[in-house]
């Protein structure tokens, strides 16, 4: 498939699926009283606000995918001998450093942000979208679903299908940069 074509196709499915997301939580709880979205549920944000910050982070993400597909940039070390781990930082943050440094250090630029999230940021909203459109069919189309549905379960559906995500987009990249030894 062509870089055009993939682009378009994701940037569709991010669209549908965040505009499905939001249409089915209208029609559920128009006055928000049963999200669990934690901007909603701990920030207290009304309609307005919660659309004009997903909205906004929904087009950060399209604009970093378009760079990371049509305008990439390297994140991987051109040193030999870095280890797994080496290289799973050093996508994210441009430099050798503790694991543990993922969670409180920030990137050597901003343009290394958005290459990496520009590749992972997406990956993600795409699962996402998957996760809460299956939810919303299963909602709608299903009664034995509904005795299941949790906030607790989505999350963890979500957190954990995030973090293979990350790992096997990580080891695809260190892969590449065995090969390049």
């Amino acid at each position: 498939m062509s870089k055009t074509a993939k682009f378009a196709l994701t940037t569709i499915w991010i669209l549908f699926s965040r505009s499905y997301d939001a249409y089915c939580t209208h029609q559920l709880t128009p006055d928000l009283s049963k999200e669990a979205n934690p901007l909603v549920s701990v920030l207290g944000l009304g309609w307005a606000p919660l659309l004009l910050v997903i909205g906004a982070l929904t087009l950060f993400t399209i604009y970093i995918y378009y760079l990371a597909v049509f305008k990439p940039k390297p994140l991987l070390p051109s040193e030999p001998g870095y280890s797994f781990g080496n290289v799973f930082v050093y996508l994210y943050l441009g430099r050798k450093d503790n694991w543990f440094a993922l969670f409180y250090k920030l990137p050597n630029s901003f343009g290394r942000f958005n290459q990496y999230m520009g590749h992972v940021l997406t990956r993600c909203l795409v699962f996402a979208g998957v996760v809460s459109t299956t939810m919303w069919l299963l909602i709608n189309h299903t009664a034995s679903y509904k005795t299941m549905h949790s906030a607790p379960l989505i999350y963890a559906i979500l957190v954990s299908g995030i973090a293979i995500i990350v790992y096997q987009w990580s080891r695809q990249q260190y892969q590449l940069y065995l090969a390049q030894q």
